[in-house]
């Protein structure tokens, strides 16, 4: 037989085809040549070798292609975990990524797994093989798990590697520079060993997922780059639209209700304009905004909440930057300075979200704007308020005076034959100044100033509600009186003072109508202590016995004269017994003395007790 044609020649040439032995012809060749059938056979080994590394190359390089054309994350990681899966010999391979915050790491990609838990799978800091591959950043593996005690263990990951009846373990560190990115598993249902080659085909792997995790993490960086640019671009561009609106609100005349209630819209919450002492001088609510509509809804300052924000108004004042605030319904307070004084504040409700530096910055500079504002506003006022002033003054003079004075009220355009009101605003030096400032930012009202406060002559339509006047003016307390027309309103204005000394001599708070003291004023010429040391001195025992005892001998007093001192009436008047007003007649005869039988002394006495009923009656009106 021709050597060319022998058995052994036919699988030489087979082998070098690259095509697998023939078992049948494998034992013909042994049986004719036993040495060449052997390395016949070892040569065979070797092409097996080669072609399983062939085949790991092939997949290594697919890995890297899809590394580098596939742009999602997660579709990469589980392909190349699918991949190991394939070329390792093993029954489940799976991906951890490594939290390195909280030293955790949790599944993010699996292949062969049956347990409903595995891929919500989190491993604690120092658990298991995971754990410690991350802590050497080497491959590692295990036998069998469940008889480890090299590792620490954890009662849920135990479990959870029981429902998948997993024994040995093989974990390859996923490393990036001096960053640990995660681990690749292979794991085996059967105890067994893991051959070199085993682990460093996972360890490839891991690094191609490494890579991946890695290009993830600079894409995300990148995006999350450009958006925070792409969003700063825009809050610039809204800033400088916004300030550029507000500027030509400015140069076009309009106030600072418009200047608010534009800053308003722009930032979606209520903002509100005060002076240093926190009054209101505008409050704008915002357009709402779908996620903001609740907060469009919130009611106005109350005046406890801004006189609370007067110290963080001072304070942003001095600093002259604006200052967040951890609670309370306002978030951020702005300070609006003048060249002159502090003039006033921003303040910004709390919303839903906080506000952004450009925002914080952006509220800065609109407040910059109000100020040069209230400059031109103060300059036009100061004007104006010379031309009033010198108006009041002439409506405040003699009778004369007055009418001329009149004459140039209604050339000016107000209206002069309509209800006027007028206060006497009793204030002391220090405090006369901010009071007539107040006074003057009514529409229409004239204030001029007196000796013992301020006098303001206001239109009846726009003194509504004469308490809360008082409340924005910070005035204790006022004298008022009303009248049709300007020249009526200005003529009761000296007398009204008198009753003015009186009710804040009496003690009396809010606006006391000037008719029920002038009586009383007059008598006493608006002196207050006289009046007070005339009351004390007349109807003190009785005031002093009520307050001690609880008694009612004042209320009988006063029941006595309204009768005629009758003293049946004045028992139904106040629905008591006769006998029980003649008790008490019988202590106030030892209280009062002599008083009560002298004409002149029961008219005295009367007098004080009208003014005492009067103080009372003011007192809780």
């Amino acid at each position: 037989m021709n050597a060319m044609d022998s058995p052994l020649a036919a699988q030489l040439r087979a082998l070098s085809d690259g095509i697998r032995l023939d078992p049948a012809l494998v034992s013909a060749a042994l049986a004719a040549d036993p040495a060449a059938a052997e390395a016949m056979l070892t040569l065979e080994g070797r092409v097996e070798g080669l072609r399983q590394r062939s085949a790991e190359l092939r997949a290594v390089m697919s890995s890297t292609r899809d590394l580098l054309s596939m742009p999602d994350a997660d579709l990469m990681l589980q392909r190349i975990v699918d991949r190991a899966h394939e070329l390792v010999d093993i029954d489940i391979t799976y991906l951890s990524v490594y939290d390195a915050d909280h030293d955790e790491l949790y599944v993010r990609a699996a292949s062969g797994t049956t347990s409903p838990r595995f891929l919500a799978m989190v491993v604690p800091a120092g658990v298991g093989v995971a754990s410690l591959a991350v802590h050497t950043r080497q491959p590692q593996w295990v036998e069998d798990y469940a008889s480890v005690t090299s590792v620490p263990h954890d009662p849920t990951i135990d479990a959870i590697i029981g429902e998948e009846q997993l024994r040995s373990l093989l974990g390859a560190p996923l490393v990036v520079g001096d960053e640990v990115l995660g681990v690749l598993f292979a794991a085996s249902r059967e105890a067994r060993s893991f051959r070199p080659d085993e682990v460093s085909l996972l360890a490839e792997f891991a690094g191609h997922a490494a890579l991946a995790l890695h290009f993830a993490q600079l894409l995300k960086q990148a995006q999350d780059a450009t958006a925070e640019a792409a969003s700063r671009q825009r809050e610039a561009e809204w800033a400088a639209a916004l300030h550029g609106e507000l500027t030509g609100m400015v140069v076009a005349g309009h106030g600072a209700d418009a200047v608010v209630t534009a800053l308003a819209d722009a930032l979606g919450r209520r903002v509100c304009f005060v002076d240093g002492d926190a009054g209101t001088i505008t409050d704008s609510r915002a357009v709402p905004t779908a996620t903001e509509s609740d907060s469009a809804e919130e009611p106005p300052l109350t005046a406890a909440a801004r006189r609370g924000l007067r110290p963080v108004i001072a304070a942003a004042a001095a600093s002259g930057r604006g200052i967040d605030l951890d609670d309370g319904p306002i978030s951020f307070v702005a300070p609006v300075v003048t060249a002159a004084e502090r003039a006033g504040a921003l303040l910004i409700r709390r919303s839903g979200r906080d506000l952004s530096p450009v925002e914080r910055r952006t509220i800065e500079r609109s407040a910059s704007t109000l100020a040069l504002l209230m400059l031109r506003r103060d300059a036009l006022a100061d004007a104006e308020e010379q031309v009033r002033g010198e108006l009041a003054a002439e409506l405040l003079d003699t009778p004369a005076r007055r009418r001329a004075a009149v004459r140039r009220a209604a050339s000016r355009g107000l209206g002069v034959d309509e209800p006027w009101i007028a206060l006497a605003v009793p204030a002391d030096a220090e405090s006369r100044r901010r009071i007539s400032e107040r006074a003057r930012r009514r529409a229409h009202a004239l204030v001029a100033p007196h000796p013992d406060g301020i006098t303001v002559l206001l239109p009846g339509a726009h003194a509504v509600d004469l308490e809360m006047l008082l409340v924005d003016l910070s005035a204790p307390v006022a004298a008022v009186a009303s009248a049709d027309g300007l020249d009526a309103a200005a003529a009761q204005a000296e007398s009204l003072w008198r009753s003015a000394r009186i009710a804040q001599g009496l003690g009396l708070t809010g606006a006391v109508t000037g008719s029920v003291l002038a009586p009383y004023a007059l008598l006493f010429d608006g002196d207050a202590a006289r009046l007070r040391g005339f009351v004390d001195g007349m109807l003190g025992p009785v005031l002093e016995w009520d307050e001690a005892r609880g008694t009612d001998l004042f209320e009988t007093l006063s029941a006595l004269f309204d009768a005629h001192w009758s003293p049946v009436a004045a028992a139904r008047s106040l629905q008591v017994h006769a006998s029980t007003v003649k008790q008490r007649l019988q202590r106030l005869r030892l209280l009062l003395a002599d008083d009560l039988d002298s004409g002149e002394a029961r008219f005295r006495l009367e007098l004080a007790l009208r003014i005492e009923r009067a103080r009372r009656l003011l007192e809780r009106t």
